[in-house]
């Protein structure tokens, strides 16, 4: 049975790998806070175990049972999110912290009944896509705010984010997954980008513009269906 830090290594891992095949020793170290001699001895075991591949001064990467169990990890933490926001009355800026408390605890039966209980959500609260029992996860691969040119009109699709200040910044002037948003001017060199979204008119750092992920409007977001 892995530890609850050696899933967070898996997490980590495929965290940054997410648009590249690999990663290093030093990516891991640096998102994870860790040294280099904590990472390399964590990933040498892993990788004894079959669960990454690495080979001395060689990049690090997830096998397929590496994936299948960082997947599952991460299901189970958006199954918890979804039910901690829409059972359990938890604000957004709360999921993220109580969530990765539970998913090392809860068992894969638990995550199938809170799967069930929900209805099959396909997206947590904040927009992330939740993988399915068999390691399937949607396509996440989403423009920002800050990238849309002015005058287009967009949905929002997923806060990219775990940062609580500014999650509950986010929702409190209405980016919440499935809103419509329009861009109205964008100051340059990173300055402010003005969006209308709710019926208010707001001006945004481009740091919060970069973590608005968007889509065309008409795409939806959140629908559900049941795991075949």
């Amino acid at each position: 049975m892995l530890t609850e830090s050696s899933e967070m290594y898996l997490q980590a891992v495929y965290r940054l790998t997410e648009k590249t095949s690999q990663t290093s020793i030093g990516a891991i170290a640096r998102h994870m806070g860790f040294s280099l001699s904590t990472v390399s001895e964590k990933v040498r075991r892993l990788a004894d175990e079959g669960f990454l591949r690495h080979e001395w001064r060689e990049q690090v990467s997830l096998t397929g049972k590496g994936r299948l169990r960082a997947l599952g990890t991460l299901r189970k933490r958006r199954l918890l999110e979804t039910f901690l926001y829409e059972e359990a009355g938890y604000a957004i800026e709360e999921l993220h912290e109580e969530a990765c408390r539970l998913e090392h605890v809860i068992s894969d039966r638990l995550a199938d009944e809170l799967n069930r209980l929900l209805g099959y959500p396909e997206r947590d609260p904040h927009g992330h896509p939740v993988p399915t029992r068999d390691g399937s996860v949607a396509d996440s691969d989403l423009a920002s705010l800050a990238e849309t040119g002015e005058g287009e009109e967009v949905m929002v699709a997923e806060l990219g984010t775990s940062d609580p200040d500014l999650l509950k910044y986010a929702f409190g002037v209405g980016f919440i997954p499935g809103a419509p948003c329009r861009v109205l001017k964008k100051a340059p060199f990173r300055g402010p980008v003005t969006v209308e979204v709710g019926g208010t008119v707001e001006a945004l750092s481009y740091e919060v513009a970069e973590i608005v992920g968007v889509q065309d409007l008409g795409k939806g977001v959140g629908k559900k269906t049941a795991e075949g």
